[in-house]
């Protein structure tokens, strides 16, 4: 008989259930009730699989990915034409902990452990590169909006794409100082990611095959 673990997620707006199989991982975004009646019945044999559930064979998953800070956990995976990745997120780092153990535990010596403490350079690189393109980016876009608010019009090779349109659209409607709150405010949530990786450098993670 084929053993399941379950563990109730956190993905989505609602807790959501994982489930690994000795053949898959299934991803159910359900409510917190359902995931736990859901769970009872698979664990009872009453229920083997999730309806409607993204399903990743093991067979095809290539790693699995976890900042021992957080309490998600990223999947990559062939679907048969590309490699992809899904992230499912836990209620708690217990429920985190005993999924990387019940992969390992499947996949014994045909997957390795390995983990990698994030240095204060690598730690806070790429997100202080997101903070100062996100910061010219919007500077960019208050230009624009000062333009557009003073009457100038789009030239019309960019009139005819739908995105530029929209994205002036919005502009117009804004104007330069709704832009740039926006852009004080998408600054601001880089600025924070970065503080926190300075703060508590990642501690990963990586479950590998082969």
């Amino acid at each position: 008989m084929a053993t399941v673990d379950t563990f109730i997620g956190a993905g989505g707006g609602s807790d959501g259930l994982i489930a690994i199989t000795d053949y898959a991982i299934m991803i159910a975004d359900v409510e917190s009730a359902q995931a736990r009646a859901l769970a009872q019945a698979l664990a009872s044999g009453a229920l083997t699989d999730l309806p409607k559930a993204k399903r990743i064979e093991l067979s095809n998953l290539s790693s699995v990915q976890t900042n021992q800070h957080r309490l998600d956990v990223t999947l990559r995976y062939w679907d048969g034409r590309t490699t992809q990745m899904t992230v499912a997120a836990f209620a708690d780092v217990g429920a985190r902990d005993r999924a990387l153990a019940a992969l390992q535990r499947r996949f014994g010596p045909a997957i390795r452990r390995e983990q990698t403490q994030y240095g204060l350079v690598r730690a806070v690189g790429i997100p202080l590169l997101w903070t100062v393109g996100i910061a010219l980016f919007s500077w960019i876009l208050v230009g624009a909006a000062q333009e557009l608010s003073a009457g100038a019009e789009l030239p019309v090779r960019h009139a005819v794409r739908p995105k530029t349109a929209l994205v002036a659209a919005v502009l117009t409607l804004i104007g330069p100082v709704g832009a740039a709150l926006l852009g004080v405010l998408a600054t601001g949530v880089a600025l924070r990611w970065t503080y926190q990786r300075w703060k508590q450098p990642p501690l990963m993670v990586r479950l590998i095959r082969g």
